[in-house]
């Protein structure tokens, strides 16, 4: 009679133990879903963050690209700009040449066979002047077009370079992930708001950008613009001095004045005294006549070494008949920052159809690049061996992926 309730109790025992197992079980199996649906967030949250760096990485590519090619038309810019002096140049050296020529021939008039050779080139050269100015004029007129359509190319490069770079983000985020979209791009919580790609460009032809291309096109003349001086002749106590030169300015209402002044000269030595006599000048200029006071600067110093032969030229110097304006062009605002791209993806609310709420917490992620400057002095050193400045005027743009601060993150989270 004992052995029964001892047998029930066994048995009672034994169900409260499968319990406790069935429950251990739920228990580790809810803790392994748990772990499992924390590894799967944790992992999309990675993917999400590898998308929006891809994004932000293709931007800055789009970005530095647009900078490398402004920076490329710059330099074509003021290539052609200084391309404008050589063909003025080359106009009053030719001038110079013909008068010279000229008064030769008047002076050889009386020698045999001489006067017949001087008299033929002179002729010639002459029979040139008005096909020269006419076809030098064209080619200024076709510099002054190449420079406002590379100022004009800039600006819709720029614009296509933007929404390009829209649609190539849209592309990789929604790509990547149906449920991806972009939330914010350079959104205006950012610390490093003010140091936009975007906002630190600028496209414009205000009076210090203008007079900062003059100062360029003017640093980066070729010796034959900047001066072309020598002596020519030196026998016994005379000698020939040919001096030259073209300069850039900038006028008041903004157009580009270039003059150019090329001379010869005699100098006689009398050892009494001496004597200046002018063989031949050629003087022309754009926008702006060119200066008559005998401590005029510059022209290849053709004011100081042949002052006589220059003030008589420039009396009858050429005015070509064009309009030329100083264009636009896109510099780099000097913050001493480099730009960035900073770009956040989030997944896509979707909405209940029987509740219409939002699901709670979507996850997201940021992505940000940097563009930095960098002219490595290995392959292209400075002649002053100075680290030069970020600018548009070189195209050594680049890409690097830019780390976002905890503050920041805080900051974006809040917003979303």
């Amino acid at each position: 009679m004992m052995k029964q309730p001892i047998l029930a109790a066994k048995k009672r025992s034994k169900g409260i133990y499968l319990v406790l197992a069935a429950l251990v079980v739920v228990g580790l199996a809810f803790a392994l879903l748990q772990i499992v649906a924390v590894a799967q967030q944790a992992q999309k949250r990675t993917e999400i963050e590898q998308v929006a760096q891809y994004a932000a990485e293709a931007l800055g590519t789009i970005a530095a690209r647009d900078m490398n090619l402004k920076a490329i038309s710059n330099r074509a810019m003021i290539a052609n700009e200084m391309a404008i002096g050589q063909i003025i140049g080359f106009h009053t050296w030719y001038e110079m040449t013909r008068q010279t020529s000229t008064n030769i021939a008047m002076v050889s008039a009386w020698i045999p066979y001489v006067n017949g050779v001087t008299m033929h080139i002179a002729r010639l050269l002459n029979q040139l002047r008005q096909p020269m100015r006419t076809g030098i004029t064209s080619a200024i007129a076709l510099q002054q077009m190449v420079i406002r359509g590379l100022s004009g190319f800039q600006w819709a490069f720029h614009q296509a370079a933007w929404l390009s770079s829209i649609a190539t983000a849209v592309d990789i985020v929604e790509g990547s992930e149906k449920d991806l979209e972009i939330r914010f791009l350079n959104h205006q919580t950012l610390l490093d708001a003010e140091n936009l790609w975007l906002r630190m460009q600028t496209y414009s032809r205000n009076r210090n950008d203008q007079k900062d291309y003059i100062r360029m096109v003017s640093d980066s003349r070729d010796p034959f613009s900047q001066r072309r001086t020598y002596r020519w002749v030196d026998f016994l106590n005379a000698e020939v001095y040919r001096a030259g030169g073209s300069e850039v300015s900038l006028h008041r209402s903004g157009n580009v004045v270039w003059q150019s002044l090329d001379t010869h000269q005699l100098h006689l030595d009398l050892w009494v005294t001496n004597a200046y006599l002018p063989l031949g000048g050629g003087a022309s200029y754009l926008t702006e006549p060119l200066p008559t006071r005998r401590n005029t600067q510059g022209f290849g110093d053709s004011y100081q070494q042949n002052w006589t032969t220059s003030r008589a030229t420039t009396r009858r110097s050429y005015r070509f008949p064009l309009q030329h304006r100083a264009p636009a062009y896109f510099r780099l605002q000097e913050n001493g920052k480099p730009p960035q791209i900073t770009l956040v993806v989030q997944e896509k609310v979707v909405a209940d159809e029987d509740t219409q709420t939002a699901s709670a917490g979507p996850l997201w992620g940021v992505g940000r690049v940097e563009l930095y400057f960098q002219r490595p002095k290995r392959f292209w050193p400075r002649s002053d061996e100075q680290l030069e400045q970020a600018n548009l005027h070189n195209a050594l743009w680049q890409v690097r992926p830019k780390n976002i601060t905890e503050i920041e993150r805080e900051l974006i989270g809040a917003q979303l």
